[in-house]
């Protein structure tokens, strides 16, 4: 990205993966590592990953203390009245709730909201940069 450096709002998947050091593609690992000026995460992110690991969609991270270890170093981004308006009114076709209002959060907190989603990239009206998974 050049030397730019941002506040960024992490999905909830490049979240987990870089929080838990898994292999992520080059260009991203470097995006982060370099550009980032602040590390944001939704509370529902965090929500979302959790159901995934109850439900062994994702493994549990060998460390005892692996979600204090996968939360140090963020910001929370609020969730809020007119982020939930916002997401609830855009007219997309992508319906997944989680997606459209951190969308809307990183609009309203003006950030930058990181993502690996192919559909999502093609949407507008939020701040965004997307990444191949």
């Amino acid at each position: 990205m050049g030397g730019r450096r941002l506040k960024v709002l992490l999905d909830s998947g490049v979240w987990w993966w870089w929080a838990a050091k898994s292999p992520l593609k080059r260009p991203l690992t470097d995006f982060l590592a370099h550009d980032v000026t602040e590390y944001w995460l939704s509370p529902l992110s965090v929500s979302e990953m959790l159901y995934k690991v109850g439900h062994k969609k994702l493994p549990v991270p060998p460390v005892a203390n692996w979600l204090d270890e996968m939360l140090r170093g963020y910001q929370t981004a609020p969730l809020s009245l007119e982020a939930g308006r916002i997401a609830g009114s855009w007219k997309w076709r992508h319906g997944d709730p989680i997606d459209r209002m951190l969308a809307a959060i990183a609009l309203t907190e003006g950030l930058t909201l990181i993502h690996t989603d192919k559909v999502l990239k093609e949407l507008s009206g939020f701040p965004q940069i997307y990444f191949p998974a």
